[in-house]
């Protein structure tokens, strides 16, 4: 069989663009967690195969329906929950080449390819004078297609942008059965009433591929910075619920770090080492000063609850070395303990936010797997979330690396049905398929299963991901 495939996507794609190599299998199927990818030849991939456009797509389903061989689609693999390493043995189809990028300001819109980078298209988008509503912290290298999939937008509060999905105007989609979709409009409008747009973003790339996406074009907007330093966490999470209660206008990012990954960030970044630990925030406006206004009000409600200091961050260039602080901290975690990271994605509802913090700073205690391992707390505390991060040993053996990487899920799921809430930055399937289940119950599951069905009546499209891993 593997003779077959190989043959056969390299006869779809050309014999450049098809790859039974032992290393392009490797690089497409890792992902970021730290236990190393079984290696036995029997259950890496077929064939990683890099079409250019759907109709390639709609050949390699045909072919893959008929040999009932899964797919998974590849972006760049910075997913995590799992999803990013192919659960049986199948077709990789990387998404790499479909990396275009056309703005249209006629229109009002751009389209874009699943595999051009959100860094690539952000900065596009900023020369012309406008604003790519998605924020990932893996943007360097995130895809597009990712960021449909999981209909994410990273570090970027909801509360204040909202979510990808509101900006897609349309999409062009190969369904798992072959056949090629276009979806919503042209229009600045979106469809009312039914939208087959929205059965494909957020869809955990359970229902199709898309190929291109249509969003939006947003005008760019002033911003202020702030930052604000606190004794005692709780005053932190204090002050936002406080900032949600008395209707402060939500900031674009707002993010906390503990006294400890506070400091190794800033001495990261070079920049002294503050009292206590942190929140920063970027504050908009149509306007400088609106945007000005905007950050003294938050400030005003940060000094409610007694900070440190609180202060207005004047100078582009120290707000870039902190943000710069907080965007590399997982790295600079890894390279002072000489590990490798790992945390959950905890999501607190507003009232609980306090205690979820005073909960979360005591993480390292709910398990007898993180004794003795390094734990720092920080997040997007604007949109109520946390990634309390380990950083295990490099030489730990995979089994107790996936022993750690499942207690963490299991607090995950714990913590996030306590509060009634989900994950709001990464997809909801794969190692997630517990929480779902429990969270919306067993007819919620079904109703995805059957979805899923609908499309993909083969089960061809990331078998063995809606099952759980």
């Amino acid at each position: 069989m593997t003779d077959k495939v190989y043959e056969t996507m390299k006869n779809i794609v050309g014999k450049r663009y098809a790859s039974d190599n032992f290393f392009e299998f490797i690089n497409n199927t890792i992902d970021a967690y730290p236990y190393e990818l079984d290696l036995d030849r029997e259950k890496l991939p077929y064939v990683v195969v890099k079409p250019q456009n759907e109709e390639e797509i709609s050949e390699i389903f045909k072919f893959a329906n008929k040999e009932n061989i899964p797919i998974y689609p590849r972006g760049s693999g910075t997913g995590l929950t799992g999803a990013a390493r192919s659960p049986e043995k199948g077709i990789i189809l990387s998404t790499s080449r479909i990396n275009f990028i056309n703005i249209d300001t006629d229109y009002g819109y751009f389209e874009c390819g699943p595999g051009v980078t959100v860094n690539s298209v952000d900065m596009a988008l900023a020369k012309q004078g406008f604003f790519l509503p998605v924020y990932p912290g893996s943007k360097i290298v995130a895809s597009m297609g990712g960021m449909m999939a999981g209909n994410t937008s990273g570090h970027i509060i909801d509360a204040c942008i909202g979510k990808p999905a509101d900006y897609v105007l349309g999409l062009k989609v190969v369904l798992p059965t072959g056949e090629i979709l276009e979806t919503g409009s042209k229009a600045l409008r979106k469809p009312s009433g039914t939208d087959l747009t929205k059965f494909f973003v957020g869809n955990d790339a359970l229902t199709g591929v898309v190929t291109r996406i249509r969003m939006r074009l947003v005008p760019a907007m002033q911003k202020s910075f702030g930052i604000a330093y606190f004794e005692e966490a709780q005053s932190v999470a204090k002050a936002v619920v406080r900032m949600y209660r008395e209707k402060v206008p939500a900031p674009l990012f707002m993010e906390f770090m503990d006294k400890a990954s506070t400091k190794v960030g800033f001495e990261h970044a070079e920049l002294p080492v503050p009292p206590g630990c942190s929140i920063f925030f970027a504050s908009l406006g149509s306007s400088k000063s609106e945007a000005s206004d905007n950050a003294q009000r938050l400030l005003d409600v940060l000094t409610k609850e007694n900070p440190i200091r609180a202060e207005e961050i004047k100078e582009l260039e120290e707000w870039m070395k902190i943000w710069t602080a907080r965007e590399i901290i997982i790295a600079s975690l890894m390279q002072k303990h000489n590990g490798q990271f790992t945390g959950p994605e905890i999501v607190s509802a507003l009232p609980n936010l306090v205690d979820c913090i005073k909960e979360l700073e005591n993480y390292g205690e709910k398990d007898p797997i993180f004794e003795n391992i390094p734990v720092y707390l920080f997040g997007h505390i604007g949109a109520l979330t946390f990634h309390p991060t380990s950083i295990l040993p490099k030489d730990w053996d995979n089994d107790k690396k996936r022993r750690l990487v499942e207690a963490e899920f299991e607090i995950e799921t714990e913590m996030n049905l306590k509060f009634g809430t989900c994950g709001g930055e990464w997809g909801q399937f794969g190692k997630r398929t517990e929480f779902f289940r429990q969270r919306y119950g067993e007819k919620g599951y079904d109703l995805v299963r059957q979805v899923k069905k609908v499309f993909d009546p083969n089960n061809i499209l990331c078998r063995g991901v809606l099952e759980g891993l």
